[in-house]
């Protein structure tokens, strides 16, 4: 004989909130992760700026001691470096600019949770109000 499967039990509220509830915690956990990464990211950038950063100030310390030995104007070689300083500013800038977009997308993600959590806790509080009425 056949066996029937038994019909799928309907989930209980408080059984649908606390899965509603691990499945956005763990959205919020990969969403930590990924800004994780990508704050290792930013400073290992960073970093490589550093190291931009002290190659130009040794650069420009040699020009000084050229200057200082041989007595000479080295105005193109520093108009140049100046060019060359200005466009690594610029791309500063930018990485700076989309930093600050990040971070403003993480707060109002944040926000969000806040907003997400208050909702569930009025959500349960009238869960309970109903539960007690119906058991009177």
């Amino acid at each position: 004989m056949a066996k029937k499967t038994p019909a799928k039990k309907t989930r209980t509220i408080n059984q649908q909130l606390t899965l509603l509830q691990r499945t956005v915690q763990a959205g919020i956990r990969r969403t930590d992760a990924r800004f994780n990464r990508v704050d290792s990211k930013f400073q290992g950038m960073d970093a490589r700026f550093n190291r931009v950063d002290s190659k130009f100030q040794g650069i420009d310390a040699r020009i000084r001691q050229m200057d200082a030995k041989f007595g000479l104007e080295f105005r193109e070689v520093r108009k140049e470096m100046n060019e060359r300083f200005s466009s690594v500013e610029d791309r500063i800038d930018r990485l700076a600019t989309h930093v600050d977009g990040f971070m403003k997308l993480h707060e109002t993600l944040d926000i969000e949770m806040r907003v997400m959590k208050e909702q569930m806790n009025r959500f349960e509080e009238r869960l309970k109000r109903i539960e007690v009425a119906q058991a009177i």
